[in-house]
């Protein structure tokens, strides 16, 4: 066991360091930001706010997050957009011990905090983006000449977006097999936040909708042993990282 990591861990804020990590992909992925630019941002993070023996911690952290939330936020999006979360990811895994990754991804219960931080910050991600396509809609299709280009811009579009909505019901509904011990509590921490700030964000009645849907759909995903402890209403004690 590496003792050394879980001391770290056990003494440093996860939480933002898991907000940090996403957004940073998020922006990454998007191509608002290069990936050596996020990279020197986290790290510029780390330095002001961690001990020097906190920092390779908080990198194997990051480094799990952004392969984590990578998954999701790379479907249906252009191959680039994966190469650049990838050189993300191996930016933080050099300022990691590998040792700490291979603990994080094999021990669901080390860095519970940030896993749990993380996950709330991808499904906040998803609901924001269910929103804005459903916004993008109710503009109208964009103008394209073409008749036949324009069909297949939609079609792409479309695809790219069931794509997207696949990943993300997807991502959700792997919580309570991803983390056993707190994954289904996890789930309707989750939702019980992401539908609270989308109903406070947003006032239109077709986004709570497709919202709620998203979460309806992944737990209709879910093996049928962990349907029940996912439904909205049995979550307990908070999960790390909750307030």
């Amino acid at each position: 066991m590496n003792t050394d990591f879980e001391k770290a861990l056990a003494a440093m804020p996860q939480s933002p360091l898991a907000d940090e990590a996403v957004a940073m992909l998020a922006a990454v992925v998007s191509n608002t930001s290069a990936p050596d630019s996020a990279s020197r941002a986290l790290e510029k993070g780390r330095e002001e706010t961690l001990a020097p023996e906190q920092r390779a911690a908080a990198a194997a952290l990051q480094a799990y997050g952004v392969q984590c939330a990578a998954e999701v936020f790379t479907q249906g999006l252009e191959p680039q957009a994966m190469e650049r979360a990838g050189q993300l990811r191996q930016a933080l895994e050099a300022e990691s011990d590998g040792d700490a990754l291979t603990l994080l991804a094999s021990k669901q219960e080390i860095g519970a905090e940030f896993k749990s931080r993380m996950c709330l910050a991808v499904a906040r991600k998803c609901a924001e983006l269910v929103a804005a396509e459903i916004e993008r809609a109710k503009k109208g299709a964009i103008t394209i000449l073409n008749e036949d280009d324009a069909k297949t811009f939609e079609a792409r579009h479309a695809e790219h977006q069931n794509q997207r909505t696949r990943a993300a019901t997807g991502f959700l509904a792997s919580l309570p097999t991803r983390f056993p011990s707190f994954g289904a509590r996890l789930f309707v921490d989750i939702r019980n936040d992401v539908e609270g700030h989308i109903k406070e964000k947003y006032k239109r009645p077709d986004i709570h909708t497709a919202v709620a849907a998203m979460f309806d759909e992944a737990v209709a995903a879910m093996p049928p042993s962990m349907r029940a402890q996912a439904a909205r209403g049995e979550s307990g004690q908070k999960t790390p990282g909750q307030a």
